[in-house]
């Protein structure tokens, strides 16, 4: 039938592709309701380039858990050629190969000639499909080809897993988004003229969705009720051989290998044609295929129970015994799982829980096992814990801690129940770092003490290494320094006896970072170890952690200039390695600096990204809330209390003194900036302020004790609090402002100056004008005016360092653009996304009332703006 009211459409696909031709390789994205005509607009493109672009099909199926690189497998088996890129790329997935392998593999195919590479449904992808396609989509422009993307909008909803590929693809300058929309009452009334129908009635019924339209014409009897009698309908014109037919199609799946249908339908298979030539089925090479995913689930739903369950243990038999699909075990699982078989299920769900693992699809692999410790209870106690600790591995990936905690505890009964003590303090070593996260600070001292105890009441083991490891952590996460480095080398050297690289280096992070507060060089040669373990056992996610880590306490002790480094480093190899786990942490610290730095319009679209991540564990989520609400605060914006009262629960129970003592800090500007209660920040300082110097933390206790020293009291904070602050509350608002300065921190820098003379206080009031932070600015306005200070007019005071209003992130930009830089290496020389680079030159020319970069930075030589840095 006439696709109607898609030439706008087909006008994006055929612009994408003739961009990917000429060596500018790119996405579409095709999306809309099911049954909109998704499918018809991509077979019509398709077969009209056919001639001249190969053609690559792949899907993703609505399986009970979906089929890790099941698209992946049909393009491999789509691939002309005998030999090998077609053998490699299927011996590559059956072997379980390294992921990085077989994304490369498939990379290597698109950049061998023009493409059209057609993936549907992803809305049904599994986790290694969705990062095979950040892959691609991340590196399409080093291709001649169109990646095709289809999927139903209207079924992913904010926490959907598809959503953080589109964000990623989002910044993409190689990305055309394709709605298609439903048809308009005078396309319904074209496609309805020849039939005795109200077309209005049936845009109404339909809602202009061409499927339900079509279904419905087709039927010739009227309009019916639901699309399902309409799908019905048709059925029931086949013969009884085509229907079951259909039948058993629609129980192998979306798409039916010719093979597979002719040995599970045996004499009958001749009637497929038949479902052919009437619409039901059409043909895709060796492949069989519905013409809509909702014509398969209306014949699913119509078989009898008794027939569906004969049909599907027949397709289980079918694909245990080929050699192409014998260890395609999610497959195999989902047929399994609808025969009821366990014993099946027990054989294939674990094997498809490691393959799903070994293609980095947790979700999936923790569904599998799930799937399988429903039918365990036959099994002996030890294979159930092993299950079950392969099960835990999962569900970290997955950040499902809570769940974790229960699944580990049964564990730890099942090992003691047959006197396995090895695995039982393994286990509780295991424990007690996922207490120590989620807050539970006694029981998780409780069970540390007790692994350590058990294991170390056994002959020295690599389970001994892990569990100091893990007690290592926790006192890290309580800010206990000390005894964090005294049980982290002990875990250092019990893992390099059992050759554990990986414990050595995260336990190097860990002492590394527990030091680094206190002992600044030493700290940061640990952690530099740790990176190197970890680059030289090629462990990136322990590496990318290590950077993580680097970038965020290198922050929290304001040494803001290697952070950057590590952060930019470290965002660049998350990026590269689609670890997104550590990616958001690193994006969190990058926040925070620009809190610092003044960065502010960056760092509020940046923080509000973060903030929609569906995967925000706690720490970055108290430290984003944190930022958001410190910076809302400063520019005087009204939600900044309830994102830090939020920020203040999360960082209560997590027990976590520097995340309570920045918020507490932040809490307490908010009094003072208010003019308010002074005594209520000393109570609000108070607790956690005895806490800090017990930790002996010198930037968290150094902020707290400046804001009580600003709230009136008379303090004497001990010698060791971090320099800035000991040289304000001392009185010495020159040394501090200059401290703040060299730390380029000019929010600091101004709060230090307005403690100074009138020069100084006019040059603070600069400072903040310029930053729009309007409460703290007033405030400085009231006190000078007491002074009986003259107050120049805002404008004059905002534009002395700039005669045209620029921010100093635009500065800095304005400075890469007279070098000739380019967009792309000014965001990685400032760590900033290349959309955030565009939105700082379009500013930059509005406020120079200039059109382009050349008259920029002309009239920028002419005013010595940069010279002035």
């Amino acid at each position: 039938m006439e696709l109607l009211e898609r030439a706008s459409q087909r006008k994006v696909l055929g612009f994408a592709l003739a961009q990917a031709k000429a060596g500018q390789g790119c996405v579409a994205l095709v999306y809309g309701e099911a049954g909109i005509g998704k499918t018809a607009l991509i077979e019509q493109f398709a077969d009209e380039n056919k001639k001249n672009c190969r053609i690559l099909q792949g899907a993703c199926d609505s399986l009970f858990t979906p089929r890790p690189l099941g698209p992946l497998y049909d393009i491999a088996l789509q691939i002309s050629s005998p030999i090998g890129t077609q053998g490699s790329l299927l011996s590559l997935l059956d072997a379980e190969s390294n992921r990085t392998a077989i994304f490369s593999a498939c990379l290597n195919e698109l950049q061998k000639q023009s493409t059209i590479l057609v993936i549907e449904d992803v809305h049904w992808a599994d986790e290694a499909t969705l990062d095979l396609l950040k892959y691609l989509g991340r590196r399409i422009r080093q291709t001649a080809s169109l990646l095709l993307l289809t999927y139903r909008d209207d079924e992913i909803g904010a926490d959907h897993p598809l959503r953080l590929l589109l964000g990623d693809l989002a910044s993409s300058h190689a990305l055309h988004r394709i709605p298609v929309l439903p048809l308009s009452r005078e396309a319904v009334q074209e496609l309805s003229k020849n039939k005795r129908v109200d077309s209005i009635k049936l845009h109404r019924l339909t809602n202009g969705n061409p499927f339900f339209v079509t279904e419905v014409l087709a039927v010739e009897s009227g309009i019916p009720e639901t699309v399902r009698d309409a799908v019905l309908a048709r059925a029931a014109r086949l013969s009884a051989a085509a229907r079951r037919i259909l039948e058993a199609a629609a129980v192998i799946g979306s798409r039916v290998e010719a093979w597979l249908l002719s040995n599970i339908a045996g004499a009958e298979s001749a009637s497929v044609e038949e479902c052919v030539a009437k619409g039901m089925l059409h043909s895709q090479g060796e492949m069989y295929a519905f013409r809509h995913g909702l014509v398969r689930q209306t014949i699913l739903e119509s078989i009898s129970p008794q027939r569906k369950l004969i049909l599907h243990g027949r397709v289980l038999n079918a694909l245990k015994e080929s050699p192409e699909t014998r260890n395609d075990f999610a497959r195999l699982v989902n047929h399994a799982q609808s025969t009821k078989d366990g014993n099946a299920i027990l054989e294939y769900a674990p094997a498809a829980a490691r393959q799903a693992s070994a293609a980095s699809s947790h979700r999936e692999a923790a569904a599998f096992y799930e799937l399988a410790l429903r039918f365990t209870n036959s099994l002996p106690p030890a294979e159930q814990a092993q299950l079950l600790e392969a099960y835990m591995v999962e569900l970290d990936f997955t950040n499902r801690v809570a769940e974790n905690i229960t699944v580990i505890q049964r564990t730890i009964d099942l090992w003691s129940s047959i006197g396995n003590r090895l695995r039982q303090g393994a286990n509780l070593g295991y424990l007690a770092g996922r207490l120590c996260l989620v807050g539970h600070t006694t029981d998780s001292e409780e069970t540390s003490k007790a692994a350590i105890t058990m294991l170390e009441a056994l002959p020295p083991s690599l389970e001994l290494a892990r569990a100091y490891k893990e007690q290592c952590y926790i006192r890290l996460m309580h800010d206990d320094y000390a005894e964090a480095i005294h049980w982290g080398e002990k875990a250092a050297t019990l893992a390099e006896q059992f050759g554990d690289t990986e414990t050595r280096a995260r336990v190097y992070n860990y002492m590394g970072a527990a030091m680094l507060v206190t002992n600044y060089e030493h700290g940061r040669t640990l952690m530099v170890k740790s990176l190197a373990i970890a680059r030289a056992a090629n462990l990136p996610f322990a590496f990318a952690g290590a950077l993580s880590d680097l970038g965020l306490i290198l922050t929290e002790v304001c040494q803001l200039t290697e952070a950057e480094s590590y952060l930019r480093a470290g965002i660049e190899y998350a990026s590269e390695h689609d670890d997104d786990y550590h990616l958001t942490g690193m994006l969190t610290s990058q926040v925070l600096i620009q809190l610092y730095r003044g960065d502010w319009a960056e760092a509020l679209e940046n923080v509000l990204e973060v903030l929609e991540s569906p995967y925000l564990e706690s720490e970055a989520h108290t430290l984003a809330l944190f930022a958001l609400g410190r910076l809302r605060l400063r520019r005087g914006d009204s939600e900044a209390q309830a994102n830090l009262d939020k920020s203040l629960d999360l960082a209560l129970e997590a027990d976590s003194v520097p995340r309570m003592g920045k918020v507490q800090s932040a809490r307490a500007e908010a009094v003072w900036l208010k003019g308010g209660n002074y005594h209520r920040i000393l109570e609000e300082t108070h607790l956690i302020y005895d806490l800090a110097i017990r930790k002996q933390h010198p930037w968290i206790t150094g902020e707290l004790a400046f804001w009580r020293w600003r709230a009136g009291e008379e303090i004497s904070p001990p010698t060791w609090i971090a320099k800035p602050f000991a040289l304000q509350i001392a009185g010495d608002w020159r040394g501090a402002a200059k401290e703040w300065k060299e730390r380029r921190c000019p929010y600091e820098q101004a709060m230090a100056l307005m403690d100074g003379d009138e020069a100084a206080q006019l040059t603070a009031l600069g400072l903040f004008e310029r930053l729009g932070a309007r409460p703290i600015a007033e405030k400085l306005k009231q006190k000078m005016r007491a002074q009986g200070a003259s107050i120049p007019r805002g404008p004059r005071l905002a534009t002395r360092a700039s005669p045209f209003g620029l921010t100093a992130r635009e500065m800095e930009v304005l400075a890469c653009l007279a070098q000739g830089l380019s967009n792309q290496a000014i965001a990685k020389r400032l760590s900033l996304s290349i959309r955030t680079v565009e939105h700082h030159t379009a500013s930059i020319l509005q406020k120079m009332g200039v059109q382009t970069r050349a008259e920029a930075v002309a009239l920028s030589s002419k005013q010595h703006l940069l010279d002035a840095g």
